[in-house]
């Protein structure tokens, strides 16, 4: 559909085309055979298109040191595609100045193509790419699809221009155009170039540069580069020739753009201001009226970087799924680069700080906690080498994941960065897909990484319950559950340990054995609930009698016993005296006295173990049963 329009339109002979010498050039250039000494000829011929093309040869060739002189070193410097393509534009300008259009501004479309081609070979030699004289000519031409609908069909596109003279956007003039001619001035643009014999990549910039999201170029390959770095140039011309708050807004977007590509802002500054010179010097060579408007300096000091308005228009995003979310720390001085960045990182759900340098950034770990930090090779203050090397001396953020930022120029010193401590890196202009599948990587170690904590955490809880369930067990094993005293194996274990401890160290050791006097006939009379209420109420007098250093123990039954360590021998029987009158003085509450009867036993050369000891005074309590009971047995 398009190219049967397009043909049509060539065949009535309804669009721009070059005429005469420069036709004749154009189709010499075309031959395989063609010698230098024929173009040069053919040149020769006309005298003015002779002067502007060596004048032409010193600007786009002005890094040779001897200026070229005649068209002979013209043709050999520039080469006869370079030859034919600025003949080509030059051919188009001067038969193109004015038209049929009404609302067609002539004089502004070569001079906003001047500045665009101008832009876009200076910044492909910013990103030190080559074939800037290329990038001139493609700039010049990239909307000469526009002059064709104005020549082709002037009273029809007059009426769409003025609908869309009120600022509307591009979109609306594509639709209009297509909905008018079926097809677009990008599209005719591409035919154009295409007829003219120019190249492939011409033909696929040309047809995206006002949207380079709508390409299907694969990010970073020369193709994608010729595109964006076209579309910059674009934005950059349009920029320039605006005014006040519409190029304050123009400039934000214009900036980011730049930074995706490569360009940083102070480096843009720079290419900027020379474009916005050359221009107003290649207007005269070009016999273009140019218009006065500031440096490129001006404008964005006129603009402050945080009042730039940061759109989203045709950002790139991250392919892969963004499966494990990430606290990201951007550590950038270039404010430009920082907001690409951080838009990427933010539309895939990251979330996203930023700091202007290695300092900054150090001083907002803690709070900020990053699992990754994106950090730039060049930066004031502390460059990202010294910045990985304070990261990883702290033992508390040697585990944070860190890729660094690297020019291609700096690639040789990879292994400097892995030696300091860097997880990964990445070339600038960053690739959304390389970025993307490093991020992938990252995010799938620090899920592990938190799933390792989050395991070792919940085994420390399972260990601490264990331990704690463990002592429970131990207490419950070691414990009388009537009287919550000690039982029978606790004051084994105890009465073992302290008289090992009296044989090391000479000290005394005693014990008592107490019996709950006729606690059978309590049983029998009261009932065996009211014979546990005995013991629990026996046990706590005993408890809050015994000195704190004894061990008050239920043997078994309604006995119980009383390990009493450093206690003399001509000691123990008062203080087991006075545990019985305690016990004789207790209110049970059932009308009558509950008694019991001990007997005690100190350790002595005679006895050779705690078991001895603890028969001993086993005896002894026998023996105060057949004297009556309700006494105390010593010796």
């Amino acid at each position: 559909m398009v190219n049967a329009i397009f043909e049509e339109l060539k065949a009535k002979d309804h669009l721009p085309s070059p005429k005469g010498l420069a036709l004749k050039i154009i189709q010499l250039t075309l031959k395989e055979d063609v010698t230098t000494q024929e173009i040069t000829h053919a040149i020769k011929t006309d005298p003015a298109l002779s002067g502007r093309l060596i004048k032409m040869a010193n600007v786009l060739m002005s890094y040779q040191t001897r200026p070229i002189a005649s068209i002979t070193d013209a043709v050999m410097s520039l080469g006869l595609s370079i030859v034919r393509n600025v003949v080509l534009g030059l051919s188009l300008v001067e038969g193109s100045r004015d038209g049929a259009c009404r609302k067609f501004n002539y004089q502004n479309f070569w001079s906003q193509s001047l500045l665009v081609a101008i832009a876009a070979k200076n910044f492909i030699e910013g990103r030190r790419m080559g074939a800037a004289e290329e990038m001139f000519i493609l700039g010049l031409l990239a909307q000469v699809g526009s002059l064709g609908l104005a020549t082709a069909y002037p009273q029809e596109y007059s009426l769409i221009l003025d609908k869309t003279a009120a600022g509307n956007t591009d979109t609306i003039l594509i639709d209009l155009e297509r909905t008018e001619f079926g097809l677009d001035h990008n599209q005719l643009t591409k035919e154009m170039l295409a007829n003219w014999g120019l190249p492939q990549v011409f033909h696929i910039a040309a047809l995206y540069h006002e949207n380079p999201a709508l390409s299907d170029l694969a990010e970073g390959n020369r193709n994608w580069h010729v595109l964006n770095i076209l579309h910059i140039a674009n934005r950059f011309a349009k920029t320039c020739l605006s005014h006040g708050q519409q190029r304050h807004k123009m400039l934000s977007q214009l900036m980011i753009n730049a930074a995706r590509l490569g360009l940083e802002a102070d480096t843009f500054s720079e290419l900027g201001d020379k474009t916005v010179q050359e221009w107003r010097e290649w207007s005269k060579l070009f016999g273009i009226r140019s218009t006065e408007m500031p440096s490129f300096k001006e404008i964005l000091q006129d603009t402050p970087p945080n009042e730039l308005e940061i759109l989203d228009d045709g950002a790139p995003e991250i392919s892969l799924e963004t499966c494990y979310p990430l606290r990201i720390l951007l550590v950038e001085d270039d404010y430009a680069t920082t907001m690409v960045l951080k838009l990427l990182l933010t539309k895939a759900g990251h979330t996203v700080a930023t700091a202007g340098d290695g300092v900054e950034a150090l001083s907002m770990l803690d709070k900020f906690m990053p699992q990754l930090i994106i950090t730039d090779w060049h930066m004031p203050k502390m460059n990202g080498i010294e910045f990985c090397k304070a990261l990883r001396c702290n033992e508390l953020w040697r585990n944070i994941h860190v890729f660094v930022m690297l020019t291609q120029e700096n690639l040789v010193r990879l292994e400097e960065i892995f030696k300091v401590g860097a997880s990964d890196y990445l070339t600038k202009p960053v690739n959304s897909n390389v970025l993307g599948a490093r991020l992938h990587v990252t995010q799938c170690m620090v899920q592990l990484q938190d799933e390792l904590k989050v395991e070792h955490l919940q085994l420390r809880n399972i260990a601490a319950q264990l331990a704690a369930s463990n002592q429970r067990l131990q207490q419950m094993a070691l414990t009388d559950v009537l009287t919550e005293l000690p039982n029978r194996r606790h004051a084994n274990d105890y009465l073992e340990q302290q008289w090992a401890v009296a044989e090391r160290s000479g000290r005394p050791l005693s014990c008592m054995m107490v019996d709950v006097d006729f606690f059978k006939k309590v049983n029998d009379t009261y009932g065996h609930k009211v014979g546990d209420d005995v013991l629990k109420q026996v046990a706590q007098i005993l408890r809050s009698s015994a000195r704190k250093q004894d061990l008050v123990c239920r043997f078994g039954g309604e006995e119980f016993l009383v390990i009493c360590p450093d206690a003399l021998a001509d000691q123990i029987y008062p203080y087991a005296e006075r545990l019985r009158q305690n016990v004789a003085m207790g209110d049970t509450q059932l009308g009558t006295r509950v008694t019991i009867s001990i007997g005690v036993a100190s350790k002595s050369s005679a006895l050779l173990n705690a078991e001895m000891l603890l028969q001993l005074a086993d005896k002894r309590l026998y023996k105060a049963k057949e004297m009556g009971r309700n006494i105390t047995v010593w010796n």
